[in-house]
C-alpha cells in the first residue's frame, strides 16, 4: 500500500511538472510566434537578435544565415508586419521538451502593393498561419528549436 501510494503521488508529481512545463513552454512560443511575425524597417535589426537570443540548434543557425537576405527584403520594400497569436495549444511538454500550435493571424503592408488614395501604402488582408513551435529548456529558457508554419506541417 506504502509503495502505491509514493507510486501516485510521482506521478501526480510528473504531471503538475508537465502541466507547468506546458504552460512556460505555450508562453514562450507565443511570445516567440509574435515576434517572429512582428517587423518594421525601424525594428528589424533589433527584432533579429532578439529571434536569435530565443532560439538554438538548427533553427537558429538557419536563421542567422537567412537573417540578412530578410532584413534587405524588408527594408527594400518597406514591409511591415503584426502578427498576433489568436490561439494555441500544447501538443506535448515535458521538463526540457515541449511542442506548441499556434494560429497567427499577421497583417502587412508594403510599398511594393499600391497606394491608396490618400498616399498610405495598401495594407493586405489579414493572414492566418498555422504553426508549430517546438522548444527546448536551456539555461532555465524555452527556446525555440525548430518553427513550421503552414503547409509544411
Amino acid at each position: 500500500v506504502l509503495a502505491g501510494s509514493g507510486y501516485q503521488s510521482w506521478l501526480l508529481y510528473q504531471q503538475h511538472r508537465s502541466k507547468l512545463a506546458g504552460r512556460e513552454a505555450s508562453e514562450a512560443a507565443t511570445q516567440y510566434a509574435e515576434l517572429l511575425t512582428t517587423a518594421s524597417p525601424g525594428t528589424v535589426d533589433r527584432q533579429i537578435i532578439e529571434l536569435l537570443d530565443r532560439s538554438t540548434g538548427t533553427f537558429h543557425d538557419r536563421y542567422a544565415k537567412q537573417s540578412s537576405q530578410l532584413r534587405a527584403m524588408l527594408i527594400a520594400n518597406q514591409v511591415s508586419t503584426s502578427g498576433t497569436v489568436i490561439d494555441s495549444a500544447v501538443k506535448s511538454a515535458d521538463a526540457t521538451d515541449a511542442t506548441v500550435l499556434l494560429f497567427v493571424e499577421q497583417n502587412f503592408s508594403s510599398a511594393a502593393l499600391k497606394t491608396d488614395s490618400g498616399g498610405q501604402l495598401a495594407q493586405a488582408p489579414p493572414d492566418v498561419t498555422a504553426m508549430a513551435l517546438t522548444l527546448h529548456r536551456d539555461g532555465g529558457r524555452w527556446l525555440v528549436s525548430d518553427v513550421v508554419a503552414g503547409q509544411q506541417q
